[in-house]
């Protein structure tokens, strides 16, 4: 059933694409159609859920609603016959690749094939279960952390009717996070999904919507059918020259480089030492920040209709562009704040660069009124602190290596290449003039973030770069596709080129898709341990437990007093002196039963993670009623 009603979502997200892009083929319009479905599946469930509940009753009304709306619409105008009509040209356009295969055809027909795969199976790894069993699993070390915290949102609106969101790991404190992505995975388990089997049904489907649409916008841009190929491949497997690790790692006596191949022991993009910082797309953003995966389809739909109004010479089919563009902008602050943000500030660009008052100002100012609502209700109750978001720091996360010595570590050729696109005038530049106009907001997005430190933790400053580095690869790909015209010598250096900048991605895309990597994030016990909790405990119910990243409880859905530390910290949270105060509880502290008192507290988990709290007396919580045990966890009733 949830598999049912996330198609009909899609499929409501497709037909609302009819308003979105006139001209758009049927394979289009299902790529946009995933992220246009779940957001709207996810925005109205929300306010299903927050009125009757979270169920299978709310999710299958609602996803009704994005499904029966558009095509109510759509019938209304007569608008189904250009259904009627793609329907036929996917047919007609089917039957004539069979009939007469094209060399094109087949390369771009592998080309998907290879990428949906390595897609799938890289995204399959961000969660799964033992093979006896229960408990969480991931094959990618940046999501230890990320992972448990999306389980507990997702658990907070299904088990514990966290409408409207407070923060999982701090109760009382409005949850800033978008939670979109995260509600719809509730909404699936609702329906019947695991928590394995929602995470997955969502990963796939917008892995393989991103690879459509990031081949779409590249062929938009350029018109060049081999850099629309090369570019989607530049993105996935982006990253810098840490490929010459492989020359220290290598061990002659373990089968020299094959045998490192088989067994790789780290990333090649990123190392938490430094130097390498800017990590591969998929293994620390797309994977772990799971909201990226909804807002960089949603982006590269908004960035397509742009380039379509401001190189259309129909000045009202140019408008239409950007009105839609407004619209789908508008719907993102819960579904990715860093989207929404880059967008708004692209768009104000763009507005200045290609000037339509009246075109951007409805765009512009559409996308203002949708997107209010949902920033006052991210903002209204929050305990951010908004003075350590912003702060001088010249080079990112470069700490003591020279800048261009940074740069080039990290992304290797990529910014040579980059620069060689641009200045590549001649006769026939690689580049034209429209389109470096229609680049340089995106190149401010690498700029401003290199001078101010703009999140806490400034490697959260790539949440900003990376739409940089998505527009710039459809030029650095535009420049080998130009090369690998111009004879036997310069289609041999494209070749080495293309290999050296996505050679490093490609060594982390393949340690994960390899199934090498296994780590316990909550044991199967813990998990089992988690079911008794939500069993023993009402909906609502504040619990006390070591703030540890991959506590049981994040499964429960219940409150949380102060969870990690580093979650709260890297958003902005204020925490108080709650980290002092739950060690006290644990410890015995005299202050102890006043502090429970004044936090609410009504119900104490005792574990492992407990258990290693500097000073913890056992004997803190032996004067109230134990309610569940199992190994080495118990759980007790405080009031």
């Amino acid at each position: 059933m949830s598999a049912v009603l996330l198609v009909a979502a899609i499929l409501g997200g497709v037909a609302a694409t009819y308003y979105v892009d006139e001209d758009a083929r049927l394979p289009a319009r299902f790529a946009m159609g995933v992220p246009l479905g779940i957001v709207g599946w996810g925005l109205v469930g929300y306010v299903l859920g927050w009125a009757f509940g979270l169920s299978m009753g709310t999710a299958t009304v609602a996803a009704a609603i994005v499904l029966m709306g558009p095509l109510w619409m759509l019938r209304r105008r007569g608008g189904l016959s250009a259904i009627r009509e793609d329907l036929a040209y996917a047919r007609h356009d089917a039957a004539g690749a069979i009939r007469n295969p094209r060399r094109g055809t087949i390369v771009t027909i592998l080309f998907y094939a290879f990428l949906l795969v390595l897609v799938t199976r890289v995204l399959d790894r961000a969660i799964f279960e033992s093979p006896e069993g229960g408990g969480v699993f991931t094959g990618v070390a940046h999501n230890l952390g990320d992972l448990p915290f999306h389980l507990s949102i997702t658990t907070s609106f299904l088990y514990g009717r966290n409408f409207p969101p407070e923060h999982p790991e701090l109760a009382g404190a409005r949850l800033t996070y978008p939670f979109v992505i995260d509600l719809v995975a509730s909404m699936l388990m609702a329906a019947g999904a695991s928590a394995r089997k929602a995470f997955q049904l969502e990963n796939v489907v917008l892995g393989w919507a991103l690879v459509g649409l990031l081949h779409r916008f590249a062929l938009r841009l350029t018109r060049d059918r081999l850099a629309a190929l090369i570019a989607p491949c530049l993105v996935i497997a982006s990253g810098g020259v840490g490929f010459l690790w492989l020359a220290r790692d290598v061990d002659p006596a373990a089968d020299g480089l094959m045998g490192l191949l088989r067994h790789p022991t780290h990333d090649y993009t990123i190392l938490s030492a430094g130097p390498l910082r800017w990590g591969n797309l998929a293994i620390t953003m797309l994977v772990p920040q799971r909201s990226f995966l909804l807002g960089l389809p949603l982006f590269l739909i908004v960035a397509t209709l742009w380039w379509e109004a401001v190189t259309d010479e129909d000045r009202a089919r140019a408008r239409r562009r950007l009105l839609a563009a407004g619209a789908i902008t508008g719907i993102m602050p819960l579904a990715h704040a860093h989207a929404f943000t880059v967008a708004m500030s692209v768009g104000v660009a763009l507005a200045l660069l290609f000037p339509d008052r009246r075109g951007w100002l409805r765009s512009i100012g559409l996308a203002a009124a949708l997107a209010l609502p949902q920033v006052l209700l991210l903002v209204t109750g929050s305990s951010m602190q908004s003075r350590q978001f912003l702060g001088w720091q010249v080079g990112w996360d470069r700490r003591e290596l020279g800048l261009v010595h940074f740069w080039w570590l990290n992304l290797g050729f990529f910014i040579p290449a980059l620069i060689a696109a641009v200045a590549w005038r001649g006769r026939e530049p690689v580049v034209g003039n429209r389109l470096l106009r229609f680049y340089a907001p995106f190149a401010l997005c690498f700029f401003v973030p290199n001078v101010l430190r703009l999140s806490p933790w400034i490697w959260d400053n790539i949440k900003f770069m990376v739409w940089w580095h998505v527009a710039s690869a459809v030029l650095v790909a535009l420049l080998l596709a130009r090369l690998w015209r111009l004879g036997r010598g310069a289609r041999a250096a494209s070749a080495a080129l293309f290999v050296l900048l996505v050679v490093s991605g490609s060594l982390d895309l393949w340690r994960v898709a390899s199934d090498k990597i296994v780590l316990p994030v909550i044991p199967p016990e813990a998990d089992a341990f988690a079911l008794d909790i939500r069993e023993k405990t009402p909906a609502g119910a504040m619990i006390l437990h070591a703030p540890a990243y991959n506590s049981e409880v994040y499964l429960t859905g219940r409150r949380t007093l102060y969870g990690y530390p580093g979650h709260i910290w890297s958003q902005g949270l204020d925490a108080g002196t709650r980290e002092e105060d739950v060690k006290k509880m644990y410890t015995g502290h005299p202050d102890a039963g006043a502090l429970l008192e004044k936090y609410g507290i009504d119900f104490a988990v005792v574990g492992p993670h407990e258990r290693e709290i500097e000073g913890f007396d056992d004997r803190a919580l032996r004067r109230v009623e134990e309610v569940a045990e199992r190994g080495p966890y118990r759980l007790y009733r405080v009031r």
